[in-house]
């Protein structure tokens, strides 16, 4: 079973897309089909399409990679090139062709006015690019840092206005010493397209509830992966523990996310304007999860799944420990703040993260690219990460109600 639903989420399923709709229907029909009380969420979102993208320059062509969601470019321009801020703020690069290197490329940039992290370093250079209006951006970038993709796009965002594109290392030093100065033919072939999709809360009410628990994956991937570690697997944990969730004693809310691999977090800002409207209670006040439980890229072949706590009093905290400690398949693991546990966490929701315990050390290396492929997940993990929630909700329960 567990292979089944492995190999049915592990499919490319950008937000908006046919396949992120039918993995929608599959998740809403294996959720009502455990007799949960499943809702959906509209929201209004765009899709992405590309094409090959070129740049010439000294009659020489360079292939390079649109940037995620980037706007359309064709045209000849000069050419201007900053890689520290410092130069960029000098820089007169309106109307111009600006090569982005060094230390202004090293991360990506998180999209503009991303609702719940958004730092200030990030907004300084964003801001100060749209200022100084250059036609378009060419991003010479490297290895990221969290995922496969090498190089990376710089700009994964449909709100930020200006043309981007992407080269590897390689690229930049073939073309560096001929770039400030000269002229440049660069065509960006990208375009985004208005889509709607949805976010699912798939819930089990009890009377006179003690709190909700809320037990969230995303489902959707980035652009180019089928998205097999991220996160079909932590998604199949997600329905394989929703098996045996319900106390009786707090209500519960499945949410597979939609969006965390977009711009705009559009899934998960629509579950928490329903949790702020009453959570589905027609009239009733708006709702603070009692605890939250995310999963994202757990199961890699050859690791454990790692638990991250956060906000957790010291009993829930020893609880938890304890559980880990009798399972051959947990760790402990540190804590990271890129993940849909992370808008809770900053309210001070008592949260788990469960993720492969190689996260940091190379766990993450094929995810985002095409290489993200069900060889990347050990299935003989995801009962176990399953059980391992199923047994905290039950020892939390006991606990919380003396029983």
């Amino acid at each position: 079973m567990v292979r089944k639903i492995l190999e049915t989420l592990s499919r490319e399923r950008p937000v908006g897309t046919p396949g992120n709709d039918a993995v929608l229907a599959y998740l809403e029909e294996h959720l009502r089909n455990m007799e949960y009380d499943v809702r959906s969420l509209p929201f209004s979102c765009r899709i992405w399409e590309r094409g090959r993208s070129v740049l010439t320059i000294n009659g020489r062509e360079f292939e390079v990679f649109p940037g995620t969601f980037s706007r359309g470019f064709s045209g000849t321009a000069g050419t201007a090139a900053a890689g520290t801020m410092a130069e960029l703020e000098t820089l007169d690069c309106r109307g111009r062709i600006l090569l982005l290197t060094g230390e202004l490329t090293k991360g990506p940039l998180q999209p503009k006015d991303y609702p719940f992290y958004y730092p200030e370093d990030h907004r300084r250079l964003i801001t100060l690019l749209e200022e100084k209006a250059p036609a378009a951006i060419v991003a010479a970038t490297g290895q990221h840092p969290l995922c496969g993709m090498d190089p990376f796009p710089l700009f994964e965002d449909g709100n930020f206005t200006i043309p981007s594109a992407y080269i590897s290392a390689g690229i930049l030093r073939e073309i560096e010493s001929d770039f400030p100065g000269g002229s440049a033919a660069l065509t960006i072939n990208s375009k985004t397209l208005p889509a709607r999709s949805r976010q699912l809360v798939a819930s089990r009410r009890v009377v006179q509830p003690r709190g909700r628990i809320v037990f969230c994956a995303h489902m959707d991937t980035a652009y180019n992966t089928p998205g097999a570690l991220d996160n079909a697997a932590g998604t199949a944990v997600l329905l394989e523990a929703a098996r045996g969730l319900g106390s009786g004693v707090f209500g519960v809310d499945i949410v597979p996310v939609n969006g965390e691999d977009y711009y705009g977090a559009p899934g998960m800002l629509a579950y928490l304007a329903y949790l702020e409207q009453g959570g589905g209670i027609p009239g009733g006040p708006p709702v603070l999860p009692l605890l939250v439980i995310n999963s994202d890229s757990p199961c890699h072949r050859g690791s454990r799944t790692a638990v991250s706590f956060y906000n957790l009093d010291e009993s829930a905290r020893l609880l938890a420990e304890d559980i880990i400690g009798r399972r051959k398949e947990t760790v402990t693991g540190e804590p990271w703040y890129a993940g849909d546990h992370v808008p809770f966490a900053v309210k001070g929701i008592p949260c788990l993260a469960l993720a492969s315990s190689d996260m940091g050390s190379g766990g993450l290396r094929d995810t985002h690219t095409p290489r993200d492929t069900l060889d990347t997940v050990d299935p003989g993990l995801v009962e176990p990460s399953a059980y391992f929630i199923a047994d905290f909700i039950k020892e939390f329960t006991a606990a919380f109600t003396g029983s």
